[in-house]
């Protein structure tokens, strides 16, 4: 049967707190590591790690706009070290949490 990486996707987006890296979630949906990571960037043109990201970055960003958490203690939530988190954060976005949670946040 064919991996469907829809599957896959809600999977992590469910699960994004505990995801940390692709074996991770090879390891939680007993599927080859291989496998897993060849078949998602197939099917969706994208590597698995960096879809992770991605939604790592998504769930920070709405965190940021309605918690006044630090963002260490964001980063941690979602299982990023406070330097890494903040690196992809940026890369991602272009600001840091601090400017992103000023910009785009309604007082």
């Amino acid at each position: 049967m064919p991996l469907d990486t829809t599957n896959i996707k809600s999977f992590i987006d469910l699960n994004i707190k505990e995801i940390k890296t692709v074996h991770t979630v090879s390891v939680m949906l007993h599927i080859p590591y291989d496998t897993l990571r060849k078949t998602f960037l197939r099917k969706e043109r994208i590597p698995l790690a960096d879809y992770i990201m991605m939604k790592k970055v998504e769930v920070i960003k709405e965190h940021l706009l309605v918690a006044d958490d630090p963002c260490f203690v964001i980063c941690y939530e979602y299982g990023l070290r406070e330097d890494s988190g903040a690196k992809i954060f940026k890369r991602v976005t272009g600001m840091t949490m601090r400017e992103f949670r000023r910009t785009h946040r309604i007082h």
